[in-house]
């Protein structure tokens, strides 16, 4: 999948402007997100998930308008911020299984096979009932 962002800004309401006319292509394949801090990285990253709104500006991914049909846009696209949080007591079988449900996978049979796999491919199968962390409160 390509994505393609065009003149994408952002201003929060107290005033800090963290994307200004970004224009950037993306082919498929693999990208690298990098600069320093205030940036704007995890800002851009927020909006192409879907999770903030821009002002200005359009993302397409493939032929999905991301700013318009966010609902097909999270059908495709899976987001994990470096700090997210997680709930004390929530083995990483029951915590994929949560997220698979919310990316829309309802048939139980199939989450639990995707889920398998994902702990298999990641070698946390054999861990995958121990509880995962306490809430970092990100």
């Amino acid at each position: 999948m390509s994505l393609t962002i065009t003149n994408l800004s952002k201003t929060y309401a107290n005033g800090t402007q963290a994307l200004r006319g970004v224009n950037l292509t993306i082919p498929t394949g693999m990208f690298g997100l990098l600069g320093p801090n205030g940036a704007g990285k995890s800002s851009l990253m927020r909006t192409i998930a879907t999770l903030q709104d821009a002002d200005t500006g359009s993302i397409m991914l493939d032929n999905i308008d991301v700013l318009r049909d966010k609902e097909a846009v999270r059908r495709v696209l899976g987001y994990l911020p470096q700090e997210f949080g997680v709930y004390p007591k929530v083995s990483a079988e029951e915590l994929l299984d949560h997220f698979a449900t919310l990316k829309g996978i309802a048939n139980g049979r199939e989450r639990k096979e995707m889920v398998a796999a994902l702990l298999h491919q990641t070698n946390l199968y054999d861990v995958r009932k121990k509880h995962v962390g306490g809430y970092s409160g990100a």
